[in-house]
């Protein structure tokens, strides 16, 4: 099924508001806010984030190909808009595998 960035933007939202009580984060997220200079997030925060978004869709994402890009940046941070397009586009990419399919291979 398809989603559309709106509702891909609203899922992660919700679940960057459920983990900023644990990363003590109290600002507004917005698809503007961004993940380290706004909301001090750390190289292992990105990964529980990724991994959490990974279990809310079923399948997995190339997280890591993103990181690298961001590496590559003068400014190596992101936005939530950004990271919320980078899984739009491979949430509904046919291509996408979800953890049960590759149990299966």
């Amino acid at each position: 099924m398809k989603r559309s960035r709106s509702d891909i933007l609203a899922d992660i939202l919700v679940l960057l508001r459920e983990l900023a009580d644990d990363w003590e984060y109290s600002g507004t997220i917005n698809g503007d806010t961004c993940l380290v200079a706004d909301m001090g997030l750390e190289s292992l925060d990105v990964v529980i984030l990724g991994l959490a978004v990974q279990e809310r869709y079923g399948q997995t994402m190339p997280f890591a190909e993103l990181l690298v890009e961001i590496g590559q940046r003068d400014e190596r941070d992101m936005s939530v808009g950004e990271w919320v397009d980078f899984i739009h586009k491979h949430v509904n990419d046919t291509g996408g595998r979800s953890p049960e399919s590759r149990a299966h291979s």
